[in-house]
Formats: structure tokens, sequence, C-alpha cells
């Protein structure tokens, strides 16, 4: 049995749908990067899987790894290192997964949830009813996305609509409450799992933070270069987040601050270039314990060990990747 095997098989003793960050690593964890092309494994050595498929997110569960692939398809991993399709759907895009007790939700275009359990899926909310539901839009003008999913220590489920803002539910789904102005433009919802009342998203106004649960909100934009953020996560007490001027930037970055001192970003420097030539992605920023790591459309992967202060290029330039995760 291979290291990705190994670790892939300690996960079933974390709660289903819990982030990586509850418990410290010993050692430098496994980094697990879906690309354009292929699940890659990144250890001290590496090796890919699902090869010529295109991995847009990853989940864990007491059952193994779950991934998204090609935007259209749902793929399992068991503990024996082997790979069975597990959904397929042809007219929605999916987006985004995640683990939750007895089942794998996914976001998709459309705005819509899916449930997968007992070997079924079915689509369980279109959130048709929820107050606030007409204004939802996108710069586009197409129909708005569900982009990212989180889930808090005592279950309730927040689901991050572009552009509709940030849905919650105390009830695995059967009703939803809208939590946040929709034009903050919310692009990642994360909880913290020290942290029961505490939920982030990353937006186009900077870091967005509520203390409880969602009900109020507070935004936290101080010395970043500009406000636009595409993913935000927590490592131990330090909140990791990515800025850039827009949408199609070329000048991107990633910030670090204390969770409890808001003001306090700063540019997280050593090890890394000046700027990012492309924004740092929802999805594709993780953490575990004290370490960090993320990756960019051209390729590259960068790890830390101390919560962001300083860095290290991993993989070079390759296949753009669009996931990431620790273990």
């Amino acid at each position: 049995m291979n290291d990705a095997q190994q670790l892939i098989m300690q996960v079933g003793h974390k709660l289903a749908g819990t982030d990586a960050n509850t418990e410290q690593p010993k050692h430098t964890p496994l980094v697990i990067a879906g690309t354009s092309n292929g699940l890659l494994f990144l250890n001290s050595e590496q090796h890919v899987e699902l090869e010529g498929y295109s991995i847009s997110d990853l989940a864990f569960s007491q059952e193994g790894l779950w991934a998204i692939a090609n935007r259209n398809s749902v793929w399992h991993r068991n503990s024996n290192g082997e790979w069975h399709q597990v959904a397929l759907m042809n007219d929605l895009q999916l987006n985004c997964i995640l683990s939750i007790k007895g089942a794998i939700l996914v976001g998709t275009s459309g705005a819509c949830l899916l449930q997968i359990a007992d070997g079924s899926t079915t689509r369980i909310n279109c959130f048709e009813s929820v107050e606030g539901r007409e204004e939802w839009y996108t710069p586009w003008g197409a129909p708005p996305d569900v982009r990212s999913l989180a889930v808090g220590q005592s279950g309730e489920l927040y689901v991050n609509v572009h552009v509709g803002g940030i849905l919650r539910s105390y009830d695995r789904g059967q009703s939803w409450q809208p939590t946040i102005n929709i034009d903050a433009d919310v692009h990642e919802v994360r909880t913290v799992p020290n942290y029961p009342d505490l939920v982030l998203a990353a937006t186009a106004q900077g870091l967005a933070m509520s203390q409880d649960r969602g009900n109020n909100w507070s935004f936290d934009r101080t010395n970043l270069h500009s406000d636009y953020s595409r993913a935000v996560a927590v490592c131990g007490e330090t909140i990791l987040m990515t800025a850039s001027t827009g949408p199609r930037t070329t000048k991107a970055a990633i910030y670090r601050r204390s969770i409890n001192q808001p003001g306090t970003f700063e540019k997280c420097e050593r090890g890394l270039p000046v700027w990012f030539s492309d924004n740092i992605n929802t999805r594709t920023l993780a953490t575990t314990g004290n370490f960090a790591a993320f990756g960019t459309s051209d390729g590259q992967i960068f790890l830390s060990n101390d919560a962001g202060l300083t860095w290290q290029q991993i993989a070079a330039k390759s296949t753009a990747i669009c996931c990431l995760k620790l273990y």
C-alpha cells in the first residue's frame, strides 16, 4: 500500500464533513491536487490518478475520497485505491462537493444542490422559494451557480451562490435563510472547527466574517492591495486569504492575519513571487494544522509549514491546478 492509500484510509476516523485543520499532522501532509489532467498525489513521491479527467473539487468522508470529474460526474475512491463513477449528470455542471454525515452534497450550475446517498443521486433543492431569489444574478447574464459549500460543527449547512450570497440551513437542506448581502459577491465560504460560531467568506469586498453563524457580517480589507478575493482558509489561528485586482487580474497575492486581529493583513512574500498573474482561485487554498498549500492556474503548488509565514514551491509550472486538499 502506497503513502496515498495509507493516508486516505486514515481519513475514516475524522468526522465526515469537517475540515482537515482539526488536527496537527506530525509530518508533512500529503498534497492532493485536482488538475486539468488528472488527480496529483504529491508527497516524497508523486503519481497521478484519473488521468485524462479534469478534477474540479475533492471531498473526504469516512468511505474515502470523492472527486468531481469533467464537471459532469462524481467518482469515489475506496480504501483499496479503486475508483468508481457514482453519478453522471448531463443537464447540470457540477462545481463543488461536500461530505456531510451519511451523504455527499454537490453544488451545481443553475444554483441547484444534489445529494448522493445510499447509491442514488437526488436533486434536493434549487432554492426557488428562498427570500431574495429573484435578485440573484451573474455579471455575464447566465443563471447563478452554487460555487462553494461548508458545514458547521452543529451540522448547519452554508451554500455560497454566485452571485446570490450565502444561504444557511439548520435542517439538512429542508429550509434555507439568506445571510449576507448578495452584492458582497461571495466566492468561497468557510467554517472553522475551533470556532463553532465563526463563518468566513472570500468576497469582492475583501474578507467577510460572521461571529454568529451568519446572522451579522463585518468586512476587513485593510492592507490589501485590492479588495477582490476568491479563496480563504484558516491555518491554526491564522486566516489566509487571496486578493487581486479583479476577475481578470494580472496582480494577485496571498495574505495572512490573526483570526482575532482585524485590520492586520500582511502580504505573504517569503518564498513567493512578488505577484501572481492570475487569481488564486476558489478551492485551491487548503490547510491542515500549521500547514498550508495553494495551487495556481499555471500549475505551481506552494507549501508552508508555518501558517503562511514562509513558503516553498513543491510543483513547477505544468497543468492547471483546479482544487487542492491536504492530508
